[in-house]
């Protein structure tokens, strides 16, 4: 499979992904809200206040998580609102201080770059923060980890980001396996943004029982960065 086709391929698996996390998460949290306000019609008929207090509260909730989830799909397609000239290491860390504002598992980061690199390119910046974006998100979502690494560093030709977890891990043959409205577009999607910008991402278990890590190598060019 060519780069090209790849890539037309993971943006059509995307759209399918965009789907399923509306159906499986929006969708369904504005269902229970209909049915929710049946419930508290039939009270208001029925005269039974405190119930309908009660009931109300839930709604409030519910109507709460629904705008949470909308606006975290919607940041999440945006292109982080940083600086124009912002390098990896800053992209990086918005991923971090993202993840840690939706609650997830505690996060050490391990940045063991003496400064930027000077010549990556915008599209592998954004290429590393999407890898970094996904990764994290599907942590949170499947993963039950308590702890994450994030992990950069580079030689004199490679750049590598490593998303290690001590989760329940999955099975990367079986994922793959399946088509992308079922949970099959994921792995490949990181793939294929690796590949795009003539890199590589492998993943295997973690170093701990059941963890899952991922490494992403990027190829810097024929000339030092330092």
């Amino acid at each position: 499979m060519t780069i090209n086709s790849e890539l037309l391929t993971a943006l059509e698996n995307e759209r399918r992904y965009v789907a399923r996390e509306l159906h499986d998460n929006v969708a369904q949290t504005v269902q229970q809200l209909g049915l929710h306000g049946g419930i508290c019609r039939k009270l208001a008929d029925l005269g039974e206040v405190e119930k309908l207090l009660e009931q109300l509260e839930g709604l409030e909730s519910r109507i709460q998580l629904a705008s949470t989830q909308i606006r975290e799909m919607i940041s999440d397609l945006r292109k982080p609102l940083i600086g124009r000239s912002s390098g990896l290491l800053e992209y990086i860390e918005y991923a971090i201080e993202t993840h840690k504002a939706r609650e997830g598992a505690n996060i050490t980061y391990r940045n063991r770059l003496d400064e930027e690199i000077p010549n990556l390119s915008v599209e592998q910046i954004l290429t590393l923060y999407r890898i970094a974006q996904e990764s994290l998100f599907n942590i949170r979502k499947h993963a039950k980890a308590k702890n994450i690494l994030v992990d950069l560093a580079a030689d004199e030709k490679n750049l590598y980001l490593t998303i290690a977890d001590d989760g329940i891990g999955f099975d990367v043959a079986a994922i793959k396996e399946r088509p992308p409205d079922k949970g099959g577009a994921g792995v490949a999607n990181l793939q294929a943004r690796a590949h795009a910008i003539g890199g590589t991402l492998l993943i295997s278990k973690g170093t701990t029982a059941g963890g899952t890590a991922i490494l992403a190598t990027i190829p810097l060019g024929d000339q030092p960065w330092w």
